[in-house]
C-alpha cells in the first residue's frame, strides 16, 4: 500500500504539550503512523498518560516532564530524548500558557514565545537527523482577530512570526510551518464550549467547533515528507469560519435565507 505521508517507521518526534488537548492528539496520531514519540508536558503525570496510551496501542513513547519555557529543563529533556531515540527530525511545539490564565502582559507574551523558541534553539544544538521539520501552534487569535486577551493576541502573532523567521533563514535546515486553529474543543476550552451551546457552531460553514484531531491531522501532514515543499505556511485550521461574518449571520437569522450549516 502506498504510504502517502512518507514517514519511515520509527522516526522520532518531540511533541511539547503532549499531556492533553491538541498536543496529546498530535502525539497519539504520530504514534499511529509509526513514529516514536517523546511526549513532553509541564505535568509529568499527563505526559505519562499519553505515553502509556501509546504503549498500550503498540507504539513507542517516552514521557518527560518539562517546562518548555525553562532553558535548563529543555536542555535536560533533549538530552533524555536523544539518549533514548537518537537524532530527532520532527518537532511539534504545542505547549503554551492558556489564554484565560490571568497572566501579566509581558509574562504571558514571553512565556508563550519561549515555549516554542527554547525547544527549537536547543534542538539545533542536538545531533543532526539529516532533515528537520517543525510545526508551531499559533492561533487565528492575533494573526487574524484582534479582540480578545491582549497578551494572548500578541503572543500568538509572535509565534507565527517566529515560524516565518525560521522558515526564511532555515537554521539547521529547518522546514517550519505554523497551524492557526480557530475555536477547538479541548480540556482548556471545554467549559466555555459547553456553556455556549456545545460543539454546534452555526457561524462556521462546517456547522461545528473543531476538535483536537482536526489540528493533529494537519500537523502530521505538515511534518511529513509529503509536505517537503511546504515552508513558511500559516495554515488556518478553522473549517472556513472566516467566510461567514457576524453581519451575514444577523441577515441570515432575520431573512431565513442562505445555505444551512453542514451538520
Amino acid at each position: 500500500m502506498f504510504n502517502f505521508l512518507g514517514f519511515n517507521e520509527g522516526v522520532p518526534i518531540v511533541v511539547t504539550g503532549a499531556g492533553s488537548g491538541i498536543g496529546e492528539a498530535i502525539a497519539l496520531t504520530a504514534a499511529k503512523l509509526g513514529l516514536r514519540v517523546s511526549a513532553w508536558d509541564l505535568v509529568e503525570a499527563a505526559a505519562k498518560r499519553t505515553a502509556d496510551a501509546i504503549a498500550a496501542a503498540g507504539g513507542e513513547a517516552r514521557a518527560i516532564g518539562v517546562d518548555a519555557a525553562n532553558r535548563s529543563a529543555v536542555v535536560e529533556a533533549w538530552r533524555q530524548t536523544t539518549e533514548a531515540f537518537g537524532p530527532v527530525g520532527c518537532l511539534a511545539a504545542a505547549a503554551g500558557p492558556p489564554s484565560f490564565s490571568g497572566r501579566e502582559f509581558m509574562d504571558g507574551v514571553t512565556t508563550a514565545i519561549d515555549c516554542v523558541r527554547l525547544p527549537t534553539e536547543v534542538w539545533l544544538e542536538q545531533p543532526d537527523a539529516g532533515s528537520r521539520a517543525a510545526v508551531y501552534l499559533s492561533s487565528v487569535q492575533g494573526p487574524r482577530y484582534g479582540a480578545g486577551v491582549p497578551w494572548y493576541t500578541v503572543a500568538k502573532s509572535a509565534v507565527d512570526a517566529y515560524m516565518r523567521s525560521l522558515a526564511g533563514m532555515r537554521p539547521g535546515g529547518i522546514r517550519a510551518n505554523a497551524i492557526l486553529p480557530d475555536w477547538i474543543y479541548t480540556p482548556r476550552t471545554e467549559q466555555y464550549v459547553n456553556a455556549t451551546g456545545g460543539l454546534a457552531w452555526e457561524a462556521n460553514p462546517m456547522g461545528r467547533i473543531g476538535v483536537a484531531q482536526d489540528v493533529a491531522s494537519a500537523a502530521l501532514f505538515l511534518l511529513s515528507p509529503a509536505a517537503q515543499y511546504l515552508n513558511g505556511l500559516s495554515l488556518e485550521v478553522d473549517g472556513g469560519s472566516k467566510l461567514r461574518s457576524l453581519a451575514w449571520l444577523r441577515m441570515h437569522d432575520a431573512s431565513g435565507s442562505g445555505p444551512k450549516s453542514a451538520r
